[in-house]
């Protein structure tokens, strides 16, 4: 399992720019360790190391990051930014030309990507792809792949929300940012960055996960990141994260944006897999239901320039 460290609260107008990067990636993308009852526990079935990775892009221009080892029962990273040496080794094996990975979306089997080639980031790597799938990648539609042969063999549960359910969405959202202490007449400038339906935990019933952000004149910033589920006519928030803050002067933004779900440990609750903004950087996060509560089981960077 990840170690501790301490991810402190630091203003970013105490510090110049340059210290701002290195503070901003360090404060966000710090790795961190659930506690007890959050991590997770591996089907022996799974016990072989799998590395599961992002894909997003655009048509013919498609690339791939390394997010996390599934390691036994311990979610790790493949490597940390100033491992170069770590990475580049990383690269050659598992970016080498021609190597093919299961792609999965939804949840479950939806084609492969095989590697084109493989180039060094500011402080990461990435790959270069080809998808072979019927999903429609593209913008804020993004997959998964695996090196697992296990993971994600099911049939994906993953589509555009309905009407109904976008409206019952809707609703409720406008509800949460009322919460948080949004006007009515401020409230009509959000803008919704993603909306996706998919199961979750394979009841038929449709989980939505939506992003949405909202920036006032004084470019003041209201995000949310948002799970919710059917409940009688309408839809009830599983988890909500909240963020209201002022960005710095160069506009990076801290919103998470979902990419797609996996059920990494065999429970029939699939994970779910976002990204998150930060100074000139982005990182991965990894959330689980436990009891019945979403939680934050990883984080890790993507690369910070």
């Amino acid at each position: 399992m990840l170690k501790n460290s301490y991810c402190p609260s630091i203003s970013i107008t105490t510090f110049g720019p340059a210290l701002i990067a290195v503070v901003l990636f360090s404060v966000l993308f710090c790795t961190r360790q659930p506690d007890a009852a959050a991590r997770i526990t591996v089907d022996p079935q799974r016990n072989q190391t799998a590395v599961i990775f992002a894909v997003s892009g655009d048509a013919g221009d498609f690339n791939m990051d390394a997010v996390v080892m599934v390691d036994g029962k311990r979610l790790r990273q493949p490597f940390t930014d100033d491992q170069k040496d770590r990475q580049k080794k990383f690269a050659d094996g598992y970016f080498a030309t021609g190597r093919q990975y299961r792609l999965t979306f939804g949840g479950g089997s939806a084609g492969t990507v095989t590697l084109k080639k493989w180039s060094e980031g500011c402080n990461s790597v990435h790959a270069e792809v080809t998808p072979s799938t019927s999903a429609h990648l593209g913008g804020q539609v993004k997959a998964l792949a695996t090196s697992s042969d296990s993971m994600g063999k099911q049939a994906g549960a993953r589509r555009a929300p309905t009407d109904t359910e976008r409206a019952a969405t809707m609703d409720l959202v406008k509800r949460i940012y009322t919460q948080h202490g949004t006007t009515a007449s401020l409230y009509r400038s959000m803008k919704v960055t993603n909306l996706t339906a998919t199961d979750l935990d394979g009841d038929g019933k449709y989980e939505i996960i939506g992003s949405f952000t909202l920036a006032a004149k004084n470019k003041f910033e209201r995000d949310l990141f948002l799970i919710a589920r059917p409940q009688d006519e309408g839809m009830r928030a599983d988890f909500v994260k909240f963020q209201a803050y002022q960005p710095p002067a160069e506009g990076f933004l801290s919103g998470i944006d979902f990419v797609d779900q996996l059920d990494l440990d065999g429970d029939g609750v699939g994970e779910v897999f976002a990204t998150q903004g930060g100074f000139d950087a982005y990182g991965y996060s990894i959330f689980k239901k436990v009891k019945g509560r979403w939680r934050l089981v990883y984080s890790g960077p993507g690369d910070a320039c």
